[in-house]
């Protein structure tokens, strides 16, 4: 049996594929936060309790070991799933990087693991000089039985909570330059609409500068050119200039105009 102040959590991960052994794979194993419905009691963790886990951790002088449901906690015989090499803290939560033997990954992508579970010992006893260094990092194990999701909720294993950020295989590094990716893709998208919207105002006005279009046809061209620039491009290239009235409706005539001898050309609506 375990020692009542060893804590087993669960939480959700993606194992990204590849083939290289070498390769740590980062996995979130604790945030912030108390829960209450633990069997070995309730329980809560600070992000003093991360970092001294992570000191724990850094003082020791062997590697911290992942195996299957806990074997290393209820059985003798504990084969390793995989390896903790490092700990490190990012926005208040606990990361692990592991290495994942060969078994491991394959069972992990074959999705026939979806989850792990880190067991912390709140009372661990220095073995040199026996006393109680508090909170460390006891074991990790792959489970399909998981205690708590990243918000503290206890949670069916084929159940997702509608709240939890979804995971995606990456490590914090690759998420955020993504992220940052993902900005400037959207900055250099706006840059671009900008810009076509200014050459179809300047588009716009060099049609009516030229007499093509009336100003107050200005914003309803504007709203087409948005949609369709194109469209709007072949309209005012095929327009022609305006031809505007006289402020006489006639043309010099030969003739005299009379009812015998009417005006040789009416000047209404541009007709020469």
């Amino acid at each position: 049996m375990p020692k009542p102040s060893l804590i087993a959590c669960n939480l959700l991960f993606a194992l990204a594929q590849t083939t290289d052994a070498s390769v740590l794979h980062e996995v979130k194993i604790a945030v912030v936060g108390s829960w209450k419905g633990h069997a070995n009691g309730p329980f809560e963790l600070t992000l003093a309790d991360l970092e001294l886990i992570k000191t724990n951790f850094d003082n020791s002088t062997i590697d911290i070991v992942a195996d299957f449901e806990h074997a290393s906690l209820w059985s003798e015989k504990a084969p390793a799933t995989g390896w903790v090499k490092e700990l490190y803290i990012k926005d208040a939560q606990l990361w692990a990087k592991i290495k994942w033997l060969d078994d491991a990954k394959e069972l992990i992508k074959s999705e026939q693991y979806k989850y792990i579970s880190p067991v912390f010992d709140q009372h661990t006893i220095d073995q040199v000089t026996g006393e109680d260094i508090g909170w460390s990092l006891h074991s990790l194990a792959l489970t399909n039985r998981p205690f708590l999701e990243e918000l503290g909720e206890v949670i069916a294993n084929n159940k997702k909570n509608p709240n939890q950020e979804k995971e995606t295989g990456m490590t914090p590094e690759e998420k955020a330059k993504l992220e940052a990716l993902e900005a400037e893709n959207t900055q250099l998208k706006e840059a671009a609409t900008k810009t076509e919207e200014k050459r179809v105002e300047d588009e716009v006005d060099s049609a009516i500068a030229a007499k093509k279009v009336h100003p107050e046809q200005k914003e309803a061209l504007l709203a087409f050119g948005k949609h369709d620039a194109q469209g709007l491009t072949k309209l005012i290239a095929a327009a022609k200039p305006i031809t505007q009235k006289p402020n006489d409706n006639l043309y010099p005539n030969s003739k005299g105009g009379s009812a015998d001898e009417p005006y040789d050309v009416i000047k209404l609506g541009g007709i020469n």
